[in-house]
């Protein structure tokens, strides 16, 4: 396919922006269809899928110095895969204990946790611009992962948390959009 790094976050982050976007009008009902909760399901086994096939992804591409990168990619996929596929059951009333709610807290804490030490590739920016982007990623996931845990816990508001939650993965959305390694337009107008 041959995109670039930068096009595969923002590629993410429009997925993530739109599903967020439509599970907090679901949430609130202000639109209501059957086949909205399994978007979330959709979105973490998509993003397990490519964080597999990243590499191909990327084709010609590839960022040079990207094994280690690779490697957290087969880790997020892996805890994605996991979590959406239990949030698929979970959407379509398979497994209906709270408990189960609580596994998709745990992938994104994962998933955050892999960003705070997220390997680096070379790019036409300082590393510290990606260490810094990967790092909120990383905050933003928790944020997440603490707001669901709460919405999933069985107690009178997790009803505000279950539409709650969603805002930091919409901001984590908003985050991969603007994500930059020196090929966005606006960093050379910054320049």
């Amino acid at each position: 396919m041959n995109l670039t790094s930068e096009q595969v976050h923002w590629i993410g982050g429009f997925a993530f922006t739109i599903v967020a976007l439509l599970l907090i009008l679901y949430e609130t009902r202000l639109v209501r269809a059957g086949w909205l909760p399994y978007l979330l399901p959709i979105l973490l086994i998509g993003y397990g899928v490519e964080s597999f096939i990243d590499p191909l992804v990327h084709g010609a591409a590839e960022p040079q110095n990207y094994g280690a990168e690779s490697l957290q990619h087969i880790i997020q996929g892996t805890l994605m895969l996991i979590v959406g596929g239990v949030e698929w059951l979970r959407a379509g009333g398979r497994l209906k204990h709270y408990g189960w709610g609580l596994l998709l807290p745990l992938g994104l804490v994962g998933v955050g946790s892999v960003f705070m030490f997220h390997a680096q590739h070379e790019a036409n920016v300082p590393p510290l611009l990606l260490l810094v982007q990967h790092r909120i990623f990383a905050i933003t996931l928790w944020i997440a992962a603490a707001t669901k845990a709460v919405a999933e816990w069985p107690n009178k508001n997790s009803r505000a948390f279950s539409i709650a939650w969603l805002l930091p993965l919409l901001l984590f959305g908003l985050e991969l959009l603007v994500y930059t390694e020196g090929g966005t337009p606006l960093i050379h107008m910054a320049h």
